[in-house]
């Protein structure tokens, strides 16, 4: 990784065979996604919740998730994050802190959905395929926003504070434009049209492309929000999901 204005703090992807997946729950009703959906308008100020500083880039994603102005604040995304990796924000050193080891984002959903944020739970949560723009589209559409993983190119790292050019490069041989796992980030996306992503992201938004997006995105998973949703999503078996997370939680 170079050296960023900002943290990053995704660690590799886990897998879990126990991971329900959003195609098992579609049913013959499911809906055609729009062309096109915005709910990142609604939110004012994102909030950087520590992201310039510390590598709780998981845990200011699932506060970025809320659709509205926040009411989670810098200290509950940073109280959530030592609750789940162990981060001690007086173990700040010369040479860094080594308790700021950044997470797994299963971890963080598991962890999501068992306690929540300052209390603040989703119901579940289902893996969508990155490589389906159709059910990424869908599932922003239904369930308001994707939480996302990317290994990120260097050439997007921002340099300064505020220095974030929209994502569009993709891999080209050059080292630059790899993805790289060393820049795991998590970010939020909470709209797209025909050219990409809204992606939230260290307190603000930028545009991705969609070639930006099935070439660094390896991660994306939807969630049942009760903050979000006030009724189930129309397309969704949501009793069958409902029922299976029940089965899984006692696994």
């Amino acid at each position: 990784m170079t050296d960023s204005a900002y943290r990053l703090g995704k660690l590799p992807k886990r897998d879990d065979d126990r991971t329900l997946r959003l195609t098992t729950y579609l049913t013959p009703t499911v809906p055609t996604p729009p062309p096109a959906v915005d709910y990142a308008a609604a939110v004012r100020d994102w909030g950087m919740l520590g992201n310039d500083r510390v590598g709780d880039c998981a845990l200011a994603g699932e506060a970025h998730a809320k659709h509205e102005q926040l009411a989670i604040t810098t200290a509950m995304v940073l109280h959530a994050y030592s609750e789940l990796t162990g981060y001690d924000p007086h173990a700040d050193g010369p040479g860094g802190n080594p308790t700021d080891r950044g997470t797994v984002l299963l971890d963080a959903l598991k962890a999501w959905r068992r306690r929540g944020i300052d209390r603040q739970k989703i119901k579940a949560f289902v893996e969508v395929d990155p490589r389906s723009i159709e059910h990424a589209k869908l599932a922003i559409d239904l369930f308001g926003c994707l939480y996302v993983g990317v290994e990120l190119p260097d050439a997007v790292l921002p340099q300064a504070p505020g220095d974030l050019p929209p994502w569009t490069v993709v891999p080209d041989g050059s080292r630059s434009h790899a993805p790289d796992p060393h820049n795991g980030h998590c970010v939020v996306y909470a709209g797209y049209d025909a050219a990409g992503l809204t992606v939230v992201t260290w307190g603000t938004t930028v545009t991705a492309s969609w070639d930006f997006h099935t070439a660094y995105c390896d991660e994306l998973y939807a969630m049942l929000s009760p903050a979000w949703l006030r009724h189930d999503p129309p397309g969704i078996d949501v009793a069958t999901l409902t029922a299976d997370l029940a089965l899984v939680a006692r696994r």
